[in-house]
């Protein structure tokens, strides 16, 4: 009788414990399983673009039913910190990283170990050179590149004289779009100044372009592959009576940039969808099928002419959470 009244505290406690490591064990991996670590290359409100990927990802989650940890530096060249919030989601093992690359090198340690822990990775807007990843989200920026030639050159009418002006020439996606323009307008069939760094300066833009267009009169393109700058460029052109005949044609589609092409003072954008970018990584994030390992978004090509096409207005004015 005494052992029956032994054995059955012991078993009721037993089950207790059971219950409670059970629960406990949950507690601690089930919500990893549901979360997304989507790391941009920027937060700043002040970015259209990075904003509008945002809207995407948070739209893709909730119709998705999974937790989005949305982060990134404040400034768009801040590698050491995007480092440090990769790191952080490491370690917190969620279920797939989106990552939007600074600079490759400077993420090497964190890479290896996502590869190492076997967590799935999407990376978006920018490819990885070195690194492996189980899919990547983009526009084909060489093709923009192209794209952009066939406006700078349409029928190879008069030979093109053209600069390229860039803020960062270590940009992956620079370098791709440059060279899809090189590869469209080759060398015996074009003259190409250049790419001239202009820092993230206004100023610098405006006296860059202000010298090309002094030193070669024949000049008549000039190719902004990031958005910085592209606003000094329309003021020199604008100063020196040049806006009609030097073209001016630059990418994604920045608030400036899309007041410069309203105003004429641009010639065309070549614009990606960052809406559909942040929404189809966060969906590539949860295809554990193996299927497609590179996601194509097709970029629009945007005039005076065309932007108020709805389609263009979507791309342009997308609605931001």
């Amino acid at each position: 009788m005494r052992t029956k009244r032994l054995w059955l505290p012991l078993l009721l406690l037993g089950f207790v414990v059971l219950v409670v490591w059970t629960g406990l064990g949950r507690g601690e991996s089930s919500p990893q399983d549901n979360v997304i670590a989507f790391i941009m290359k920027t937060t700043d409100a002040n970015s259209h673009y990075w904003q509008t990927v945002r809207s995407g990802a948070l739209a893709a989650a909730k119709e998705l039913e999974v937790t989005p940890e949305l982060s990134g530096p404040l400034r768009s060249i801040d590698s050491d910190e995007q480092a440090r919030l990769l790191e952080r989601a490491i370690a917190q093992r969620p279920r797939a990283i989106v990552l939007a690359p600074i600079d490759e090198d400077a993420l090497a340690p964190q890479l290896e170990e996502i590869s190492r822990l076997g967590i799935r990775l999407i990376i978006m807007d920018t490819p990885l050179l070195h690194h492996k990843a189980d899919s990547y989200v983009s526009s084909d920026h060489v093709e923009e590149g192209r794209e952009a030639a066939g406006i700078l050159a349409p029928g190879r009418k008069t030979r093109p004289v053209y600069a390229f002006l860039t803020s960062d020439e270590k940009s992956t996606v620079a370098m791709q779009r440059r060279d899809g323009v090189m590869e469209a307008l080759p060398a015996g069939s074009a003259y190409n100044l250049g790419m001239i760094n202009v820092g993230k300066s206004e100023e610098q833009a405006y006296r860059t372009v202000k010298s090309l267009t002094a030193a070669y009169p024949g000049m008549n393109g000039i190719i902004a592959l990031t958005d910085i700058g592209v606003a000094g460029a329309a003021k020199a052109l604008k100063e020196t009576g040049l806006s009609g005949s030097v073209k001016l044609i630059g990418f994604d589609s920045s608030v400036p940039e899309i007041q410069l092409l309203e105003q004429g003072a641009m010639h065309a954008l070549i614009v990606q969808n960052p809406f559909n970018m942040g929404f189809l990584s966060v969906q590539a994030a949860l295809d554990d099928s193996g299927g497609s390992a590179t996601v194509d978004i097709p970029s629009a090509t945007i005039t005076r002419a065309n932007m108020y096409a709805p389609e263009n207005q979507k791309l342009l004015f997308p609605f931001v959470y």
